[in-house]
């Protein structure tokens, strides 16, 4: 059934009243964040001081299984808690007896949590101190996630096609798009670089809980330092070296320049905390690619949007590097 739209505004005043009567909170004044994809968040000034208000959008995941989704969702913020709980910098979650998500009396899943300070920093702009601070506060956070508390799925999320699968969805990908230029010549690189990949290159990825979604949107720092890790939506068992992929991009490539000293910045703070096998980087960089290039090497790509536009930069860059990420890492 397709989800009836309402109004931003309706939808705070809605969540406003439940706050109040389930915390017995009052709020003052709101602002209305610009980040995130259709989930609405709003920071709100309280006698109890000032929080971020969190709410989980029907239309974003109307072509899902809402059931499960939930489930998932609920999963993954107890596992915010926990993570606060256990000394990672994020932001603790309100609960009422026992909830970490809450429904409003019109039907609206939300979360109330403190308000972090710190700022956001843009894509490939994080000097070597702050990755090295973040690989760090990675490194505790996936021995929190993997502590054994959640035991080990059947199977990760990621679950890799075959290269003549993947091959296949390029090439009729370039039929469909032959007349758009500068997207033929991304699809061009995808395909080479998946002609000469090897799946057993990424074979001994370990399974085990991540984050899945970390990077600088979701990153507060203060100077060098980072502050807090936000939106631990997309928690699941998947392969923990897509975060330190995912990280390393988002936090070292700016356009088509990648600084490698900044990642090995944070592959060294990461090892302060938590052991990495051989070959980490160049591993977790190829297996991020594998995941998400399909992801975001397409004619839907919305150019308005920058975290997109930075999607595919990475996806373009890893691409065309992927034969010479060994060189770049070697072991490390």
């Amino acid at each position: 059934m397709k989800t009836i739209m309402k109004s931003p505004e309706s939808i705070y005043l809605d969540i406003k009243d439940t706050i109040e009567n389930l915390f017995g909170l009052h709020i003052y004044t709101r602002a209305q964040f610009s980040l995130g994809l259709l989930n609405l968040k709003w920071k709100v000034e309280t006698e109890e001081g000032i929080f971020v208000i969190k709410q989980f959008s029907k239309e974003r995941y109307e072509k899902y299984d809402l059931k499960q989704v939930s489930s998932e969702q609920n999963i993954a913020i107890q596992e915010q808690l926990r993570q606060y709980e256990n000394g990672t910098p994020c932001p603790k979650v309100l609960t009422h007896n026992g909830n970490v998500i809450h429904t409003s009396t019109s039907g609206e899943r939300f979360i109330i949590m403190e308000h972090m300070t710190g700022d956001n920093m843009l894509p490939g702009t994080l000097n070597e101190n702050q990755m090295y601070s973040l690989g760090k506060i990675t490194g505790q956070m996936h021995n929190v996630f993997n502590d054994g508390t959640h035991g080990v799925a059947k199977t990760p999320k990621f679950i890799p096609p075959s290269r003549q699968q993947r091959l296949e969805h390029w090439k009729t990908l370039y039929q469909r798009v032959q007349e758009n230029n500068p997207l033929t010549r991304l699809v061009e690189m995808q395909i080479r670089a998946t002609e000469h990949f090897d799946l057993e290159w990424i074979s001994s990825c370990d399974p085990g809980w991540g984050h899945r979604d970390l990077w600088v949107d979701n990153l507060l720092f203060n100077g060098d330092h980072l502050s807090a890790i936000l939106d631990f939506d997309r928690f699941a068992f998947d392969y923990p070296e897509l975060d330190i992929a995912r990280a390393i991009m988002s936090g070292v490539l700016k356009d088509k320049q990648f600084h490698g000293n900044s990642a090995i910045a944070f592959i060294d703070g990461y090892k302060t905390k938590r052991k990495l096998k051989s070959g980490t980087v160049v591993r977790s960089l190829q297996l991020l690619w594998y995941l998400e290039s399909v992801w975001w090497v397409t004619p839907q790509l919305n150019q308005e949007r920058y975290q997109e536009v930075q999607f595919q930069n990475e996806m373009t860059w890893l691409a065309e590097n992927l034969l010479e990420l060994s060189e770049m890492f070697g072991d490390i």
